[in-house]
Order: C-alpha cells, then sequence, then structure tokens
C-alpha cells in the first residue's frame, strides 16, 4: 500500500520547517523514539531550544533529555552550550576488538548510553534483528532503556535473538490476556533463562510449555487452598511441580484441608510441610493418611486409655513452628 500527503491539505495551514534528509536516510532505524522526536522539537524551533523546553514538550525529565540528546552532540548534528558542532567523517566501519559483552561473573548488567546502542546496531546485524523484530512484536516503538535490556540479554546473559524474541512473544500474550506484568518481567525471564541454560528455540518452546503447565497447577492450588490469586515466583512454581509429581490432586487437596483447620489464613508453607511429611513417610494416599492416623492414636489410647486422640502423623505442632519462620514460600 503507497501513501502520501495532499500536497494541498491543512497540515500545510500553519507553515512547514526544514528536516535534513539524513534524519531518515541515516537515522530512522539508528535513532530512538524520543531522540528523533527531540531532535524534531529543535528543528521546528528555528534550531535552538532548551533542555528543560524540550523535556515540558516530550513529557521527559530534564536529565533524560540531556542524556538523550548526547546521541545528537557526539554525532555532530547539534552542540550544546554554544560549543561548536564538530561533524563527524564517516568511515568504513570496521569490528571492534573490544565489545560491550561482558563476563557472567559481573554482578549486573553493563549500563549502555544512546551512543553505545547505536554502535550494537551499525556493527552488529543479529542486534539490529533483534531490536526491529523487537518492536514488531511489542507493536511500538521501544524505548532506549529497552534497547540496552535487549543488547544486554544477547551480550550479557548471551540468549539467541530468537530465544528472545519468544520471550518477548510469551510477554505480549501475558499482557493481552489481562496479566498485570511490566517489562522487567521480560529482563526476568532472560535472566532465569540464562541461568538455566536455555540457547535454543527447542528449549525455549519445552519451557514456555512448563509454564503453561505450571500455570494450570496453579490455578488448581488457588481453588484448593484459597490462597488470593496473583502470578507465582519461581520457588513457588517449583514447589507446586514437586507437589504434584509426587501426590495426586486428592492428597494435594487433603493436604489444603488439614492446614484450613490448622491456620488462620491460607499458607502455601504448611501444605507444603504437611506433603514432605507423607513423603517422607511413603504415605501416597488418603486411606493411608487415615490408617496412619488410626494406628498413632490407637498406640497412643493403649498408653493412655484417658486420652481420647493423639497427635496426627503430620506432627502439627512441629509444622507450625517451622512454617512460622519459612520466609522462602508465602
Amino acid at each position: 500500500m503507497d501513501y502520501r500527503i495532499s500536497p494541498f491539505a491543512d497540515i500545510w495551514s500553519n507553515g512547514i520547517f526544514n528536516v535534513p534528509t539524513i534524519l531518515v536516510d541515516k537515522y530512522l532505524k539508528l535513532a530512538s523514539e524520543y531522540q528523533l522526536k527531540a531532535l524534531l522539537f529543535i528543528l521546528r524551533n528555528c534550531g535552538q531550544a532548551s533542555s528543560a523546553q524540550i523535556a515540558k514538550a516530550l513529557g521527559q525529565t530534564v536529565s533524560d533529555i540531556e542524556s538523550l540528546l548526547e546521541f545528537w552532540v557526539e554525532e555532530g548534528i547539534i552542540s550544546a552550550d554554544g560549543q561548536e558542532v564538530v561533524p563527524v567523517i564517516s568511515q568504513p566501519e570496521k569490528p571492534k576488538e573490544e565489545k560491550k559483552t561482558v563476563s557472567k561473573e559481573t554482578l549486573s548488567p553493563p549500563r549502555l548510553s544512546p551512543k553505545d546502542v547505536v554502535a550494537f546496531l551499525r556493527e552488529n546485524e543479529n542486534i539490529r534483528f533483534l531490536l526491529g523484530e523487537a518492536q514488531r512484536v511489542l507493536g511500538r516503538t521501544i524505548s532506549h532503556a529497552e534497547q540496552e535490556m535487549l543488547i544486554n540479554m544477547v551480550n550479557y546473559y548471551g540468549l539467541k535473538a530468537e530465544v528472545i524474541l519468544m520471550i518477548l512473544e510469551f510477554y505480549r500474550s501475558e499482557k493481552e490476556r489481562g496479566k498485570s506484568i511490566g517489562i522487567a518481567y521480560v529482563n526476568a525471564m532472560a535472566k532465569n533463562w540464562s541461568e538455566e541454560g536455555i540457547d535454543n528455540l527447542s528449549d525455549a518452546e519445552a519451557k514456555l510449555e512448563d509454564i503453561a503447565k505450571s500455570d494450570r497447577l496453579w490455578n488448581e492450588v488457588i481453588a484448593i487452598t484459597g490462597i488470593r490469586h496473583r502470578r507465582p515466583s519461581e520457588k513457588q512454581r517449583e514447589m507446586i511441580k514437586e507437589w504434584f509429581a509426587d501426590f495426586d490432586i486428592a492428597m494435594v487437596t487433603l493436604a489444603s484441608d488439614i492446614m484450613k483447620e490448622n491456620t488462620d489464613a491460607p499458607s502455601l508453607p504448611y501444605v507444603n510441610k504437611i506433603l514432605k511429611e507423607w513423603k517422607k513417610n511413603g504415605i501416597t494416599s488418603p486411606l493411608q493418611v487415615q490408617a496412619q492416623q488410626e494406628e498413632f492414636e490407637k498406640k497412643k489410647q493403649n498408653k493412655n486409655p484417658d486420652k481420647l486422640q493423639g497427635k496426627p502423623t503430620y506432627d502439627l505442632d512441629r509444622i507450625d513452628k517451622e512454617t512460622m519462620f519459612n520466609t522462602d514460600i508465602k
């Protein structure tokens, strides 16, 4: 489909201003949305504007505006505080020996300036492909912070572009389903996948299937235990997987019923401790729970005929004490 602006449309009624051709030919892909907007604002105001004026027009902070305009200063397009514009001499791009790739031993991913991002876009076709496809998947222009995050997923976490795009597709589908998650969820997911060694499409597909399965199990746990509806943490996902690997729904329900009878509020650690006790004692069915409980009470009665009932085999007093100090799983 072809698009055009009519030469006699109302858009021209308020006047025009010059926009350098190079802005489209060279920087349309390299520059971020707000870098382009800021430069357009400067061009619209006869080639001069303060960072405060630009910040007010774009709804950004002054420091953010000054940071993103550093890119245009370094490119020799504009000057700051009256300094002379230094034009950048175009030279054939050469691969640099030192990249921004950081060792996994580093505590956190490196910070990338707008100029760093542009350098990666120029020199790395894989990153150029990733950032372009990321905008298609998300259906919008991605910010500098998001560009920085995606580049670090490649260079710092060591993930392939196609794997990162699968994470973005999953994030978008979750948002469309009404899940309250932010873009930080994408970065956390990439970090987890990197730690798990997920580096190809097959592993990524298997991981997403595993997440879908754990979500179904989580929904069952919500219904059984009565906990408030929220997304499970990674520790909770692993805990639920262990439950259903060792027990069927009847046993999880029974453990939840015991939890409800002995706690004021729903508690996953309480249920978890009961199930661990059963696994330790080889109890795998409600009939075994009942039989062992009856046997325990019978022995207690024989030792003390006046005592009508003893403690259950899963020792609720000990479970109460242990779950009270368990902060790993909420």
